[in-house]
């Protein structure tokens, strides 16, 4: 299976500061939206994470900002997947649905965290690397 999934949005008002562009702190929130699609599509939605007693919290994020998105602008966001059997790596990007436009990249990484121990683990567990294909 494609560790890879695409979704098209509007930019909402909402997300808009007084330049006319997308405020910075907005985009993360369409990252995530994509990133939830595409866990969705695998089998392991943060739901069935936290079901199977573990936790996948964002533990680094890296955006990259080249142009800006504007009110009602449709994009498309494509989040992948980047195998590790160490921890969950998100390679995020942000098109113009139209002319395809590269308008910022991202980069999550997501650690796995036993709610039972409260603690890190450096190695994801099976069933999502069973997901993931390692």
């Amino acid at each position: 299976m494609e560790l890879k999934e695409t979704i098209v949005r509007n930019i909402e008002f909402g997300d808009i500061d007084l330049t006319g562009a997308m405020w910075h702190g907005g985009y993360i929130r369409y990252y995530e939206d994509a990133r939830c699609h595409l866990l969705d599509k695998l089998g392991f939605s943060y739901e069935t994470i936290l079901n199977n007693g573990f936790q996948i919290p964002v533990v680094s994020l890296k955006i990259k900002f080249i142009r800006p998105c504007h009110f009602n602008q449709k994009i498309s966001i494509t989040a992948e997947i980047m195998p590790s059997e160490h921890m969950i790596i998100v390679k995020h990007e942000i098109r113009d649905f139209l002319t395809q436009e590269k308008l910022s990249t991202a980069q999550t990484k997501h650690m796995a965290f036993c709610n039972e121990t409260k603690t890190a683990l450096f190695r994801l567990p099976e069933f999502i690397l069973e997901k993931i294909g390692i």
